[in-house]
C-alpha cells in the first residue's frame, strides 16, 4: 500500500524546530516517475528518484492535530510521465514527506490538470512538539463570501440611488 513517509531530514528539522520560535514551512508538491518503476520509500530519502514536476502548495487546512491536507494542481503543460511517487518539500528546498510504494497504481501528467488532494500526517514527531499551522479553507471562502455579498448589497443600494435621482431629481 502507498505510503506517505516523514523523513529522517523533516524530523530532525522539526525536533530543532521545537521551542525555538523558527518553523518548517512545507510549501511545494513535486512529483516524478521513480524512474519508471514503483519502489517503497525510506525515511532517509532526500529527493525523489526522479523529480519532473514542481508546483507551489495552492492551499491547505487542518485535518487533525498532527495533520493537514494539501492541495495542488499541475497544469495541462506539465509534461507526460506517469506518476509513482510524490514528495513534500520545505522553503529551504528538503524533502519533508514522500508518498510512494510497490503497489502504486500510477497515473498520468499531461494533457489535463492533474490534481493532488493529499492528507499530510506528522504522526513520526513526537506528540506536543508539532503545531500544525494552516489556514482554515472553510472560514477563508466564507470570509470571501460575505465579503463579495456585502460588496453587492452596497452597489445595489448605489444603484437604487441613483435611479431615484435620476427619477426624482436631488433633494
Amino acid at each position: 500500500m502507498p505510503s506517505t513517509l516523514l523523513t529522517d531530514v523533516a524530523e530532525a528539522k522539526i525536533t530543532a524546530a521545537s521551542g525555538s520560535g523558527t518553523q518548517v514551512a512545507i510549501t511545494h508538491i513535486a512529483l516524478g516517475d521513480g524512474n519508471g518503476a514503483n519502489y517503497g520509500p525510506s525515511f532517509s530519502q532526500t529527493a525523489l528518484q526522479r523529480e519532473l514536476a514542481r508546483q507551489a502548495i495552492e492551499t491547505r487546512h487542518i485535518v487533525g492535530g498532527n495533520a493537514w491536507r494539501v492541495k495542488a494542481e499541475f497544469g495541462p503543460e506539465t509534461p507526460a510521465f506517469f506518476v509513482r511517487e510524490m514528495g513534500f518539500f520545505d522553503a529551504d528546498g528538503d524533502l519533508i514527506a514522500i508518498w510512494a510504494g510497490n503497489d502504486v497504481q500510477a497515473r498520468q501528467t499531461g494533457a489535463i490538470t492533474y490534481l493532488v488532494d493529499h492528507v499530510l500526517s506528522f504522526s513520526r514527531v513526537a506528540e506536543g512538539v508539532l503545531i500544525v499551522n494552516a489556514p482554515d479553507d472553510v472560514l477563508f471562502d466564507l470570509a470571501v463570501t460575505t465579503g463579495t455579498a456585502i460588496a453587492n448589497l452596497q452597489l445595489e443600494t448605489l444603484r437604487q440611488a441613483d435611479a431615484i435621482r435620476a427619477a426624482h431629481g436631488s433633494y
